[in-house]
């Protein structure tokens, strides 16, 4: 019995850290905290794991009736998070996302460690999408608690990464950290758009893209 659920676990954990990716949330992370302090760092990284968390548990339990509800498809949420990416990556190529070295997390900041850092680019529509097909297999297969233990496991994960980003903010300096932010900005706006692209496909089921090397 114990087995088969730990296995499935240990696969929903796999797929939902590798779609998460939140070692690509580190830039937009560092921009938004001070340097240098590891205590700030920490408290930043508690907040975005906690949103994680309720994201995805969302997402697990009532996260397929509310786009029901509302009577949203999974390509037109697809869709909407690829611009939230978008318009974030071209706010970083504007500014840089250098935080000033001995500021504190201001109330803006701190609501952009939920929006775009929590949710999209970690908690994304991929993730969502994927926390939702899998808790539908695992409800079926009757273990729907598989997949808000993986969540949780998620949330832990996401904590350390960015937890641990302060060392790397601090090791690479102001200079080194608006050139990898101004890098990352661009990467957004590409992911942003692979996202608008591939909802309009599934929307339109144009089927086109997604095969492509």
């Amino acid at each position: 019995m114990h087995a088969p659920d730990s296995g499935t676990t240990l696969q929903a954990l796999i797929a939902l850290i590798a779609i998460a990716n939140p070692l690509a949330a580190v830039p937009v992370f560092l921009s938004l905290v001070p340097a240098g302090d590891s205590a700030a760092t920490r408290q930043a990284a508690r907040r975005v794991a906690l949103a994680v968390l309720c994201i995805l548990a969302g997402a697990v339990l009532i996260g397929r009736l509310v786009l029901e509800i509302f009577g949203i498809s999974f390509a037109a949420f697809r869709v909407g998070g690829g611009l939230v990416v978008t318009l974030t990556g071209l706010d970083m190529l504007r500014s840089g996302g250098g935080a000033e070295p001995n500021a504190t997390v201001s109330q803006s900041a701190a609501e952009h460690l939920i929006v775009p850092v929590a949710m999209p680019l970690i908690a994304g529509p991929g993730t969502i999408i994927t926390a939702m097909s899998m808790a539908a297999r695992a409800a079926d297969a009757g273990r729907p608690s598989v997949m808000l233990v993986a969540v949780a496991a998620v949330a832990g994960f996401v904590w350390l990464v960015l937890a641990l980003s302060g060392r790397v903010q601090q090791r690479i300096g102001a200079r080194g950290q608006a050139i990898v932010a101004r890098f990352m900005g661009l990467v957004l706006v590409a992911i942003g758009a692979q996202l608008v692209l591939g909802g309009i496909a599934d929307f339109f089921d144009l089927g086109f893209g997604a095969k492509r090397p």
